[in-house]
């Protein structure tokens, strides 16, 4: 047995929270330009086009449902190389592909650098990556590390968002994806140069314990930490994993749909387009103490009821633009319960953590989010067809309210399956 001396820098702070930094930092650039930038680069675009808000939908829920598979792929890819090489390849994929979208000349371009080179690199570096890399470095303290790591990812974009709005309003979307190309090469991908794939890297055991405490035995030695955790066989064998399967596709089909629509829905509910944007950066700044919270409340009950509250009260969000009246509180009470919805994302991908481990995780994340495709493909599309048809998004909030219902029941039928730590299969089975 290596029995060693404790470590002497016990008092500094554990590099996992380094590592969250530096992942939401990175994700919160990226959002400000693609996952919460899209929704400022709708109406422009689909303007300068002439292509109608069908048009625009088509191009950007595509885009959004390239998570799915694009994510499968880039989950067999992390499991594999770890985060760092394939954070690095994605990053300079987006910022390319963004200087390269500011010189489109047709929407034919537009569609195949958005869609070809800033989808799947941002779903190589940010959508999974930087998830992959919260995962690895925490256990016991995953879901407050994932909160943490989503609530710096959504403080920046709340902050530049609007500046973004208002650079496209004042120069045009083209030179805005142009400036977004140069900040993200800038700042962005040099961020490769500090992430670490896993804390055994380090000499470090996750949420901070140093392996140096450990007496451990001469073989295995650290490798053998980072490969516990369910094989995909495994998981498919739960019963949760398929609850949380159904969950996730019932929640992400929900938020995929409104999410792209969300400031012309605000604008069909009679608010000013300027106004609409300060409320997305509003709800941008609203969402970060409730990461937080609901991060906290995830380490401390169930995973499952937590994330069942938060999907529900993006249902109840949905339902409050629909049945109450237009009103500055209407406004702010669905501000309030759409950004506790938001929270579901950090909790979901905990979760599969949480119940699965490590070893399988970029794959059962890029494979859950590989099932939502259709549903985030298509629930976005349908809200901008019924609104050209009927100039109004009653049916299709009524429809996405439903959906996040469905997946929160989902949430609240799934228990935590039996924990394993030396690679084996539990024995309980579907």
């Amino acid at each position: 047995m290596n029995t060693i001396s404790p470590n002497k820098s016990a008092l500094r702070i554990f590099k996992g929270w380094w590592m969250v930094v530096l992942a939401g930092m990175a994700h919160g650039l990226n959002a400000t330009a693609v996952n919460k930038g899209y929704m400022v680069f709708l109406l422009p675009v689909s303007d300068a086009f002439g292509i109608g808000r069908i048009g625009g939908s088509i191009v950007f829920s595509l885009a959004r449902a390239g998570d799915g598979p694009f994510g499968a792929v880039a989950g067999w890819l992390i499991d594999r190389f770890g985060p760092k090489p394939i954070f690095f390849v994605g990053s300079t994929m987006v910022g390319v592909g963004f200087l390269l979208l500011g010189q489109s000349a047709n929407i034919f371009t537009f569609s195949v650098i958005y869609l070809a080179l800033i989808t799947v690199g941002s779903v190589l570096a940010f959508s999974n990556a930087t998830s992959a890399l919260v995962n690895n470095w925490f256990d016991a303290k995953r879901a407050f590390a994932m909160a943490f790591y989503q609530a710096i990812s959504s403080i920046i974009p709340a902050i530049l968002v609007p500046g973004l709005a208002f650079l496209i309003l004042k120069e045009g979307w083209d030179t805005a994806a142009m400036v977004c190309g140069v900040s993200i090469l800038l700042l962005v991908t040099p961020m490769t140069l500090w992430i670490q794939n896993t804390p055994e890297t380090q000499g470090l055991l996750p949420d901070g314990s140093d392996v140096s405490r450990k007496s451990i035995p001469e073989e295995p030695t650290i490798p053998s930490y980072i490969v516990t955790g369910y094989d995909l066989s495994g998981a498919f064998h739960t019963v949760s994993y398929w609850l949380l399967f159904v969950g996730s596709i019932c929640r992400l089909t929900s938020k995929g749909g409104f999410m792209v629509h969300f400031i012309p829905i605000l604008i069909w509910k009679e608010v000013d387009q300027g106004l609409a944007s300060i409320y997305l950066g509003l709800s941008l700044f609203l969402v970060v103490p409730f990461y937080l919270c609901f991060g906290w409340l995830a380490d401390k009950f169930p995973k499952n009821i937590v994330l069942a509250t938060t999907t529900m009260s993006g249902s109840a969000a949905m339902l409050v633009l629909v049945v109450i009246p237009t009103s500055n509180l209407t406004i702010y009470i669905f501000l309030i319960m759409f950004a506790i919805s938001e929270t579901g994302g950090s909790n979901n991908w905990a979760t599969i953590g949480d119940y699965f481990g490590r070893k399988s995780y970029g794959r059962l994340r890029g494979l859950t989010q590989f099932g939502a495709t259709p549903g985030v493909l298509f629930a976005p599309i349908f809200a901008g067809w019924w609104f050209d048809k009927t100039s109004s998004y009653e049916f299709p909030l009524w429809c996405f309210a439903l959906c996040g219902v469905i997946g929160g029941i989902s949430y609240l039928l799934m228990r935590k399956p039996s924990q394993i730590s030396d690679g084996r299969q539990p024995n309980s089975r579907i």
